[in-house]
């Protein structure tokens, strides 16, 4: 798989502009901002073109739909913490070095201004900060997630085990200053793992409520969700433009996350299957459902390579997927193409795993109808695609 820095092509010296946050050079979180936004944009389709130039005709590229604005978009964002109280982004390439941030410009003044107070309130207090080279340590990440729509906030710690000195005080504090946070929990990662087992709530709930597209989700630690909002409605769109249902059709969505295609595109078909495998994700979805009123989408904890078992009844006329960087791989899309679906809606992050898994179903008798790259990540150079496939007879 292409790395970050080398998936897309630098744009030409008449693009670059200074970088606006002090910190860039050195921190991690951006490559692009010396870029003006037009250079990254263009970089981006060519990056799409290149990695797609031997499996779709360069008449299905549409340009890239760009970033209502570059700035600000984020609405999750993770941070590191670092003995001796030390919290923001890793530094470029050395992931064991941690730049304190006093600005950011990826997702909020809100929650540069949070970072800035946890990472105050942890060094008064006397907290441990977790060390990657010893594996000791009590605090991890800090975690803020923002739902654009509803305006709620979360604020999540994500922990070793053990005890948590003056998290209620902590949380009481962080609530008092910020009423938009609605949520603050502490995840607990579980031994010999860095995936998080528990989750305690200090203060609100366990999950802020987005709203998108006019639908509801609830997002908790744990869970997926596109992270730039603003794009989100029209990606929503474009799976609907693309997958082109009607009041017969059966959807099958694969890594279907808290539920935001499948119940966009519940709306307009007979029945939709969802499967994740991540068992909190499908909690998420099928209480997102039950929140939408929605009752002909049902969400099953399994592994994508599951589909043909879990759609042996479904026998889908559309197969929706949006696999995490890595791509699907020859099992699921041989699997999907053994279903023989209508219509094939990939959402990819990755356009050089895109293109491979691209190859698969065009071997087996489909056909790229078109490709909408989304700038959902401005000045980074990750760049996102919504592509149409359909059978050769239907295309």
């Amino acid at each position: 798989m292409a790395t970050a820095a080398s998936a897309v092509p630098l744009a030409s010296p008449t693009h670059r502009i200074p970088a606006r946050c002090r910190h860039f050079g050195i921190c991690g979180g951006c490559l692009w901002q010396d870029m003006d936004y037009a250079g990254q944009t263009a970089a981006k389709d060519a990056a799409v073109a290149r990695h797609l130039r031997d499996v779709v005709p360069p008449s299905v590229l549409r340009p890239i739909v760009p970033a209502r604005d570059p700035w600000f978009y984020r609405n999750k964002m993770e941070f590191a913490f670092a003995p001796p109280a030390q919290l923001g982004l890793h530094e470029r390439g050395q992931w064991r070095r941690i730049v304190n941030l006093e600005e950011c410009f990826l997702q909020s003044p809100a929650s540069a201004a949070i970072v800035r107070d946890v990472r105050a309130a942890v060094a008064a207090r006397g907290l441990s900060c977790y060390d990657a080279r010893t594996g000791k340590g009590l605090l991890r990440t800090l975690v803020i997630r923002e739902a654009r729509g509803s305006g709620e906030a979360m604020v999540g710690f994500v922990t070793s085990r053990g005890p948590f000195p003056g998290a209620a005080a902590l949380a009481a504090m962080l609530a008092t200053r910020y009423p938009q946070l609605t949520s603050i929990v502490r995840g607990i990662v579980g031994e010999n793992t860095s995936a998080i087992t528990d989750v305690e709530v200090l203060h609100g709930r366990d999950a802020i409520v987005e709203r998108v597209a006019g639908l509801r989700f609830q997002i908790g630690l744990t869970t997926f969700f596109q992270a730039n909002t603003a794009q989100v409605e029209g990606m929503i769109a474009l799976v609907d433009e693309f997958a082109a249902l009607n009041s017969a059709a059966r959807v099958v969505d694969l890594y279907c996350g808290v539920g935001t295609f499948a119940l966009a595109l519940a709306r307009r078909a007979r029945q939709v299957v969802g499967i994740d495998v991540g068992v909190a994700a499908i909690q998420a979805a099928r209480a997102n459902a039950a929140l939408n009123g929605i009752r002909n989408a049902d969400f099953y904890a399994a592994s994508s390579r599951a589909v043909q078992v879990l759609a042996g009844d479904v026998d889908p006329d559309v197969v929706v997927l949006d696999p995490p960087r890595a791509g699907a791989g020859p099992r699921v899309m041989d699997r999907i193409a053994s279903l023989r679906p209508d219509r094939i809606v990939y959402v990819s992050c990755n356009p050089a795993t895109l293109g491979a898994d691209l190859r698969i179903l065009t071997a087996a008798g489909y056909a790229v109808t078109a490709v909408q790259p989304v700038d959902q990540f401005p000045q980074t150079p990750h760049v996102e695609c919504i592509v149409q496939v359909k059978e050769h007879a239907a295309a």
